[in-house]
């Protein structure tokens, strides 16, 4: 899950949530002039080399600062003001998603369809129809909608055997809006006692959402690593360019900080660029968007109690959409959820 919010500073460190921006329109607008240029300057890039516009899009943001919570339901939302789009800054969540939508959009209007596709449950763009959760929320309601493919089972290794494992938690929703506080209401002129009165309506809503049981499969470091942390060379040629990586932590206790447990903690596509995979991201370490080795970054991770290996999704539309930005297809139909 990354765009949740989190106020312990030691684990915001590792993880992408809600945070706070009154930037609002003034970002937008911004938004709207270098997307404009950014359209006008990719048209000679073959329609059909989706892992290219990727590539080239992200490229224009490396160096941008991270910022917790980008993103919001604009100017005038109940709950959240925060813009509904920027190019100056990311978290983790906002880069990919930002980035595919314009990536996925043939032009400027059509990137703001995308971008609402893409964040909000069928398109709606209210803060309890956001994607918070990102293996919960993001992926599934992404890969129904036929955006992203999860091929991480497909991923085996010489031998042809599967070596990806389940994480599986609790999602627990209820418990999560519980634990808001009036920090999670953001209005571009704040208000106290208007940020409280909404805030109480927020988690009144948010105690009839379901808890869920999230699953989600990754390949563990264990396999991508030998014990001496050299790396599986088989498994990572098998990821392919441009797709999004996400950090497993399976079934992550942050039950005391946020209210639920969690099985994604951050995210970011992934390059091939002379014979190396580039992991591109926005780091909250790095503080802004960058370029590591995955390699590197993940064989860094072998000394965590938490993390313990990569869910690989890929990018499904070969060429830019038009218009709404409706689904091209559907996904084979995903397992439903347990509730509880």
């Amino acid at each position: 899950m990354s765009s949740l919010h989190l106020r312990t500073v030691g684990i915001g460190l590792l993880i992408c949530f809600i945070g706070l921006n009154h930037a609002g329109q003034t970002s937008e607008q911004q938004a709207d002039t270098t997307l404009k240029s950014l359209y006008h300057s990719i048209n000679n890039i073959p329609n059909h080399d989706m892992s290219a516009r990727l590539e080239v899009i992200s490229a224009q943001f490396l160096g941008k600062p991270y910022l917790l919570g980008a993103l919001g339901e604009g100017k005038n939302a109940r709950y959240d003001q925060s813009p509904r789009y920027r190019t100056d800054a990311f978290d983790c969540e906002t880069f990919v998603t930002t980035i595919l939508a314009i990536a996925l959009a043939d032009n400027s209007l059509t990137f703001q369809h995308c971008l609402r596709q893409l964040r909000y449950n069928q398109g709606q763009c209210r803060f309890l129809q956001r994607n918070h959760f990102t293996g919960l929320d993001w992926n599934q309601n992404n890969q129904k909608q036929g955006f992203v493919k999860d091929i991480t089972m497909s991923i085996t290794d010489a031998n042809q055997n599967i070596v990806a494992q389940t994480a599986s938690a609790l999602i627990d929703k209820p418990s999560w809006y519980q634990h808001f506080t009036t920090d999670n209401v953001k209005l571009a002129k704040p208000d106290h006692k208007e940020q409280m009165k909404r805030l109480t309506e927020l988690k009144k809503k948010g105690n009839t959402l379901p808890r869920t049981r999230s699953t989600l499969p990754y390949l563990p470091l264990r396999v991508l690593f030998n014990k001496k942390g050299q790396a599986n060379q088989h498994l990572f040629s098998r990821i392919p360019n441009g797709a999004i990586i996400e950090i497993v932590r399976p079934n992550w206790d942050l039950t005391r900080q946020i209210g639920t447990h969690l099985n994604v903690s951050h995210l970011g596509f992934v390059f091939r660029k002379n014979d190396s995979l580039i992991f591109r991201h926005a780091s909250s370490q790095s503080d802004g968007v960058v370029d590591v080795s995955l390699i590197d970054y993940l064989r860094n991770a072998l000394t965590s109690p938490t993390i313990k290996g990569i869910n690989v999704q890929i990018v499904v539309p070969k060429k830019p959409l038009s218009g709404d930005c409706k689904p091209l297809r559907r996904i084979s139909r995903l397992p439903v959820s347990k509730q509880q």
